[in-house]
């Protein structure tokens, strides 16, 4: 039987059968391709194993893809792999994939990643697995593998170059001829291929219960009914090469060829995809469906796609010149009404067409929006309001005060008649009679863009704000926010009173029932902006919203959540979302009111490709398997994980390690995010956004348990699945309680046998020494005292400050380690009471006009008396150490972390409040500038942070206080994010601290005279 081509027409052609008729342009379809990682972007085979990835074999190896990114193996990563040059693939009943390639066949274990070779070692054109565990495979010769037993099929005598199961026959083709082989009887029925067949390769074969078609190089081929094998016309392409032939699970039928990709839905007309449509060349090798009955594509030169039924009908004004739909309206005969930049026209419920007026007799006019009557049709346009009667020619102007005005809605009035909204503001028009609203000189902008009337207030869009008109007054809402001076675009009242005011360049505004208002835009979830429509489907309680990047929705009833939570709602078009044969474009636009219609069961839209329908009941099937997969762990060595591992027990040596994972989705993968917590570990989840590997160092050994979730961006985490695997890390000798045991018998051993010696060597010894020891001990004893004496005055010059009596520099550079030693031995302690050592950098402020003003003598004696308030105020514990200049250092040992900020505002006040005493007598008031830090810091790993860093922070701390003004005190917080070992990593303290603060991960809090004020910092500083 001969296929017939023919070209679908879709919308303002003849008898158009938008609404009947399934076309190609409704399937969803993506790229990938090197820049993704493929390994080529010559790909011949394709499949899919037990877990939901995709298998790519291409001439450069094998990929496995989970919708973001390429794996990929080759034969010099994986010796078993017979060749990187794929020619086929099979994934087989017990989950195997076998990979034909050009020097052989290998096949591979997906779960562990590991490849088997077997002793055939020329090209594989083709494989069937004839019944479980009974692969065929056609190389140099047939060939059986059964029990991984290789043999061949002595049966068939001549080299098969493709292969296909049908029931119990197997179809071959070789060089000359088309053989049907029953598999239960091995009986064979020869068929003679056409002469230019003999010299031509086959490239598939498709069996049917009705008919068998071969692809070859020189067109399409069946099998008719009496034996003899000849051309199909395939849509007037009879000699362009045929690759691959597929029925779908759907019964669509799929062909490509050389120039053209066929398709065909069950009982409809063949459609096909150009070069030139696809944006790509149409040459696909390998067509394959996966479980979720998506379509994948294998493409000589330009990688792989993916076609999925989609949801979103797109209908194309196919042969048109222009085919930009500008405004939409279901009339009361329910027809849908399509106005375009070149025409206006109508569906009816059996979606034929007829156009109604052309471009010339529209005046290349938009409309903006109609109101229907029973005998006219009011227009809303760019000159005026006009009136056209259905079945005429023309249009008529009404309202000529109006006309020359763009009118950009008509909205009836519950009072009556109806109300009109433009550039010139708004009207009332009834009886034919047109009056000005009276308020109009109270709008800041007089151009009107939307209205919405209730029974007792009227709510009035512009594009300078939004305004309220109720009891004859106009009140401008949103005062003090960004709706204020906002450009609306459209407004929505719910039955409940909520009304949602979607504008141009400030996102969504609601305001609930009691009067709370709540903006939205793309910091706090606004999937896409600006919103062009809204519409509220009252019979499934959905709100649907159409911007020019795409559509989403959600339920009604959960608008009360987003008085708390980002805002949630479902892509049903994501931007730029391309389908097949159809490039990327904008949607959706329209003008005025009519940018949107609900109109047999589907939501319709104007874009600038045609209209875009789509399904109002529609459900999202590809949250079904939606769950993270754990793929191997990385340490010393790589360990695969396989589908249903729940534990893992890693060798003793193992305690440094990364643990990859990932998500299948082909569709918004980039749009994944995961979070991670290895329980027994992390005491909080780890927020990895669209990271896919979880990185863990010197880990203790004992029993873990890794989990992991994956949601897609608006999905709640309380919703998201989750993925938990056992890890085990076993002690190593060392590190057992038996070991630990024999250490300390050993050195009890060792020590005991020692002093043993010592003692009996000097027991000879000890009768004289106990003489000389008692001669002596009176002169050692007077010696040491005086020698005491001397090191306590020698201690007191090398450590203390001549001027002020303080402790100096050495002594803090001496002390402070050991301070910091005794804190982490006893840092759990000190921990569990909330205390830490705290480091106080004092300046006093404008110290230098102090000593320029009344002299050296006076510095020193106010140098003299702060060392001496500092000491007044400092606990026996602590000590105070003149750092440099007028520059003082308070370390506080084992203080409460709460109580700093106390301590250090009084040390603040009694320096700023004290008058000092001057030489000549007068008095005198200083100001200080603080900075402190403590330690350890409160980091991620912060235990391993050093005092130095301490000192610096603190010091840092005080220079942002001289900064800002002086007179204060301050101290740097970071974000519970920072990682202590990206300051152990670096040598560039401040750069590093500068780094975080640009980037919003730490920030100065300072306290000042009178004002008080948390502050992210810049880059700049």
């Amino acid at each position: 039987m001969a296929l017939r081509c023919c070209w679908i027409w879709l919308l303002f052609s003849f008898s158009l059968q938008a609404a009947v008729e399934l076309s190609l342009h409704d399937y969803d379809i993506k790229q990938w391709g090197n820049s993704e990682g493929l390994s080529s972007s010559s790909v011949r085979a394709l499949t899919q194993d037990a877990d939901g990835y995709i298998w790519a074999g291409t001439l450069h190896g094998l990929s496995r893809f989970d919708g973001l990114s390429f794996q990929n193996f080759t034969s010099q990563q994986h010796r078993q792999l017979a060749s990187n040059a794929i020619t086929s693939l099979l994934t087989d009943s017990e989950g195997m994939i076998w990979v034909g390639t050009k020097a052989g066949l290998s096949r591979l274990e997906p779960d562990k990643l590991r490849f088997e070779r077997f002793s055939i070692l020329s090209e594989v054109s083709a494989m069937v697995e004839v019944q479980p565990g009974e692969i065929w495979v056609a190389a140099e010769h047939l060939f059986r593998i059964q029990h991984d037993q290789v043999s061949r099929v002595s049966t068939i005598r001549q080299p098969v170059r493709q292969m296909r199961k049908f029931g119990q026959s197997l179809w071959l083709t070789t060089s000359q001829h088309l053989i049907r082989y029953e598999l239960d009887s091995e009986q064979q029925h020869i068929y003679s291929l056409p002469s230019e067949l003999m010299q031509s390769p086959v490239y598939d074969i498709s069996v049917d219960a009705d008919q068998v078609h071969l692809a070859t190089e020189v067109g399409y081929y069946h099998l008719t009914p009496d034996g003899t094998i000849v051309r199909c016309e395939l849509m007037a392409q009879e000699s362009s090469a045929i690759y691959r032939i597929f029925k779908d699970s759907r019964g669509s039928d799929w062909i490509s060829s050389y120039s053209r990709l066929f398709h065909r839905h069950p009982g409809q007309r063949w459609q096909s995809i150009s070069a030139d449509e696809l944006g790509s060349s149409p040459w696909f090798y390998d067509i394959f469906e996966d479980k979720d009955q998506n379509i994948w594509l294998a493409s000589f030169s330009d990688g792989i796609f993916r076609a999925s039924p989609g949801h979103v009908r797109r209908v194309l004004g196919q042969g048109q010149q222009d085919v930009v739909v500008r405004s939409l309206a279901v009339t009361p005969e329910q027809r849908l009404v399509i106005a375009s930049q070149s025409g206006l026209g109508y569906l009816s419920q059996h979606g034929q067409y007829q156009p109604l007026l052309t471009e010339q007799q529209m005046g290349s006019q938009t409309i903006h929006d109609f109101h229907f009557s029973s005998d006219e049709w009011l227009l809303a346009m760019d000159s005026g309001l006009f009136s056209y009667v259905p079945g005429s020619a023309q249009l008529n102007p009404v309202a000529a005060e109006m006309q020359g005005t763009t009118i950009r809605f008509i909205e009836p009035r519950k009072a009556g008649g109806l109300w009109l909204g433009g550039s010139s503001g708004l009207y009332v028009w009834q009886d034919a009679e047109l009056t000005p609203f009276a308020l109009n000189h109270e709008l800041e902008s007089r151009h009107v863009t939307v209205l919405q009337e209730r029974d007792w207030y009227q709510v009035v869009g512009t594009t300078r704000g939004l305004y309220q008109l109720q009891q004859r007054r106009m009140q401008r809402l949103g005062i003090g926010s960004p709706l204020y001076n906002s450009y609306i675009t459209a407004l929505l009242v719910l039955p409940d009173e909520t009304l949602l005011v979607a504008t141009l360049d400030d996102g969504l505004f609601i305001r609930y029932p009691d009067a709370e208002w709540r903006h939205f835009d793309n910091s706090n979830g606004l999937p896409h902006s600006p919103i062009v429509s809204m519409l509220h489907d009252t019979e499934l309680n959905q709100l649907w919203f159409s911007s020019l990047k795409g559509v989403f929705r959600l339920p009604a009833d959960v608008l009360v959540r987003f008085r708390d939570d980002p805002f949630q709602a479902e892509q049903v078009l994501a931007p730029y979302q391309r389908q097949l044969g159809t490039p990327p474009g904008r949607c959706c636009n329209g003008a005025g009111h009519a940018k949107v219609a609900l109109w047999q069961d589907q939501v319709w839209y104007p874009s600038l490709q045609g209209v875009v329908a789509i399904d109002r009941t529609f459900k999202s099937s590809r949250d079904a398997d939606f769950r993270p997969l754990l793929q191997h762990i990385v340490g010393q060595r790589k360990y695969p994980l396989h589908r249903n591992q729940a534990r893992v027990v890693l060798p003793v040596n193992e305690r440094s390690l990364s643990i990859h994972y990932t998500a299948l989705d082909y569709f918004h993968a980039a749009a994944l995010e995961f979070r991670y917590k290895l329980q027994g570990f992390d005491a909080e989840w780890q927020y990895a956004s669209s990271r896919r590997e979880a990185i863990y160092t010197n880990l203790p050994p004992g029993h873990y348990r890794f989990a992991v979730q994956v949601r897609r961006q608006g999905q709640s985490w309380a919703e998201a699945p989750v993925s938990i695997l056992e890890l085990i890390f076993p002690r190593r000798f060392d590190e057992t309680v038996f070991f630990q045991v024999l250490w300390f018998a050993l050195l009890g051993l060792i020590f005991y046998s020692i002093l043993w010696l010592l003692r009996k060597n000097n027991a000879s010894k000890q009768q004289e020494l106990a003489r000389l020891v008692r001669q002596r001990t009176q002169e050692l004893e007077n010696s040491n005292n005086q020698l005491n004496v001397l090191n306590a005055q020698l201690g007191q010059l090398v450590y203390k400050d001549s001027l002020t009596g303080l402790r100096n520099r050495r002594f803090l550079f001496e002390q402070l380690p050991k301070d910091i030693e005794h804190y982490q031995r006893n840092r759990q302690s000190l921990e569990q009471q909330g205390k830490c050592v705290a480091l106080v950098h004092l300046d006093l402020d404008g110290f230098k006009s102090i000593n320029d003003q009344f002299g050296q003598a006076a510095g020193d004696s106010l140098l003299q008396q702060v060392s001496g308030l500092l000491l007044r105020e400092s606990r026996g514990s602590d000590y105070v150490v003149r750092y440099a200049g007028e520059e003082f250092l308070l370390v506080l040992r084992d203080i409460g972390t709460e109580l700093l900020w106390e301590l250090v505002t009084k040390l603040h006040q009694l320096i700023g409040g004290t008058r000092f005493q001057l030489p000549d007598g007068g008095r005198i008031q200083l100001s200080c500038s603080i900075g402190y830090s403590i330690y350890p810091l409160q980091l991620i790993g912060g235990q391993l942070m050093n005092w130095e860093l301490s000192l610096q922070l603190a010091e840092m701390a005080m220079y942002r206080v001289k900064h800002e003004g002086k007179n204060g005190f301050a101290t740097i917080t970071f974000d519970q994010q920072v990682d202590a070992f990206e300051f152990e990593e670096t040598m560039h303290i401040e750069a590093q601290v500068e780094q975080l603060l640009s980037e919003g991960l730490a920030r100065f809090k300072i306290q000042r005279e009178e004002q008080e004020s948390d502050e992210q910092q810049q880059s700049n500083g």
